[in-house]
């Protein structure tokens, strides 16, 4: 018990004293990750409304064609 008092104590003494340099050096390299994975939401985004546009005029003509089919 007393080494995970130990532990948490100097953790957060090591967070307290290195966290702001840590927090920049995390974002300065993360920058080109994040830009990726933004360019990839982005096309699969696109990627979806092509594919939901190409059903929904599908999906149209064959919903009026089954509603005449329907009523007399």
């Amino acid at each position: 018990m007393f080494r995970f008092i130990f532990g948490a104590i100097v953790g957060g003494l090591a967070v307290w004293y290195w966290g702001e340099e840590v927090r920049d050096y995390a974002q300065s390299r993360s920058t080109g990750v994040r830009r990726t994975a933004a360019n990839v939401i982005r096309s699969v985004g696109k990627k979806a409304e092509d594919v939901l546009d190409a059903t929904k005029d599908q999906v149209g003509p064959a919903s009026t064609t089954g509603q005449g089919a329907i009523r007399p």
